[in-house]
């Protein structure tokens, strides 16, 4: 009998532990069975509209209201899974891709809201790589739109200060959609917001010592692409004296804990 109940038990937890397995690691597709419009042009301004409402100053996110009414949001991503990005101009093909990323993610997160991260809504990461989404006729993951399309594609080291992984150290959303005739200025302004903040890149000239967002640690290799490497780039953007510094001084890099804590517009 002792045995019976070990075994039944036994199969209780297998049975607990395979649902809880299936929940956080399977891959979650968001499938939309839509035809395009044709000779619809595409326009991202009610993303425009998602961003104006429920984006502070701060790039935090109202994400319970939006849960609560997405019907902007979603009409806009029936436009992104049947846009045709091909068509686009350069600069209209990187601006469509990171409106595309930004308001993926949003979706993301209130697909699983409420959560206070987006590494407690799939283990391990999984979040960018187990949630797949239609975009231009076919299904990506977040992982997939970096670093398959933008970052290979693009090549332009000033995306990583636009691109919102829905977490208080990642770079801050903007309240307004990205544009072909607006991106220059976007990318610029904020890149040099990110550098010049204390708590992303931090000088200590005693110690002869950068402190930097982890952003610059993972991806290295993309501040070599026109720069001799992660000072050289940041000297574009920084004050005239800390960019002599780093020219003139040999430093060293520390690299910041990352905070994945949500961007969320909530009060705890």
């Amino acid at each position: 009998m002792k045995n019976r109940t070990l075994f039944v038990a036994s199969l209780l937890l297998l049975s607990l532990f395979s649902v809880l397995f299936l929940y956080w690691f399977r891959v979650e597709a968001d499938s939309r069975d839509l035809q395009p419009e044709n000779g619809a042009a595409f326009s991202h301004e009610l993303f425009n509209q998602v961003l104006q409402e429920h984006v502070d100053e701060e790039g935090r996110v109202d994400y319970a209201k939006l849960k609560a009414m997405p019907e902007k949001l979603e009409a806009y991503l029936d436009l992104l899974a049947v846009a045709n990005p091909a068509e686009l101009s350069y600069n209209a093909q990187l601006a469509f891709w990171i409106n595309a990323y930004n308001a993926l993610v949003i979706k993301g997160v209130i697909d699983h809201y409420p959560t206070t991260s987006v590494r407690k809504i799939k283990l391990f990461g999984g979040f960018f790589y187990r949630l797949k989404f239609q975009v231009a006729g076919k299904t990506y993951t977040l992982n997939q739109i970096e670093h398959d399309i933008i970052r290979a594609e693009f090549v332009d080291a000033r995306v990583h200060f636009v691109l919102v992984c829905a977490s208080l150290g990642c770079p801050a959303l903007e309240n307004r959609a990205f544009s072909a005739e607006t991106i220059e200025e976007h990318l610029e302004t904020a890149t040099l917001r990110f550098v010049q903040n204390p708590d992303r890149v931090r000088l200590d000239r005693g110690e002869r010592r950068v402190y930097l967002s982890k952003i610059f640690k993972w991806y290295e290799d993309d501040f070599t692409e026109g720069y001799a490497g992660v000072a050289d780039f940041l000297a574009d953007y920084l004050p005239t004296e800390d960019a002599e510094f780093l020219a003139t001084e040999k430093v060293k890099f520390r690299y910041l804990d990352y905070d994945w804590t949500l961007n969320d517009k909530r009060k705890e």
